[in-house]
């Protein structure tokens, strides 16, 4: 039997009309395109330019960590939603608490949570910090009851 070298080598075949091409690639060749594929790059939200998320990472109540070990929703989930264009996002003021805003998104892997987050603006820029984010049971049924 002849292996195949680590060069690119394509073949293509004709059976019953129909045409099969067949490709081979290194190993980290196919890692990447597979990395590229379970983990699109996402375009920045027009409105996320002037915005930093400030995150508090050793609180057991609100933050990173509360996030985490509560609800197991990680930092990177959380940015996408508040940062990227998923394919939904819709923003809402807190009904009841000043300077919180709430967020109903998509994740890349479209893993659909809820984040709210204080928010305050300092020198032409907005900080948001995290606070909580979890994906509700109720869906989008529990978003739609804030008013």
């Amino acid at each position: 039997m002849r292996k195949l070298s680590e060069a690119s080598i394509s073949l293509a075949l004709t059976v019953n009309c129909c045409h099969l091409i067949v490709y081979t690639m290194t190993d980290s060749d196919f890692s990447h395109l597979l990395d590229s594929y379970l983990e699109p790059d996402a375009d920045p939200h027009p409105m996320a330019g002037n915005v930093q998320v400030m995150w508090e990472r050793n609180s057991l109540n609100m933050g990173s960590r509360h996030i985490w070990e509560k609800h197991r929703v990680t930092e990177e989930e959380v940015e996408q939603v508040i940062l990227e264009v998923p394919p939904y996002v819709d923003i809402k003021d807190h009904p009841v608490l000043v300077n919180r805003t709430m967020f109903w998104g998509a994740t890349r892997l479209d893993r659909w949570i809820f984040v709210v987050c204080e928010e305050w603006q300092e020198s032409g820029l907005m900080y948001l910090r995290p606070l909580t984010a979890f994906e509700p049971e109720e869906g989008v049924d529990y978003w739609e009851s804030f008013q």
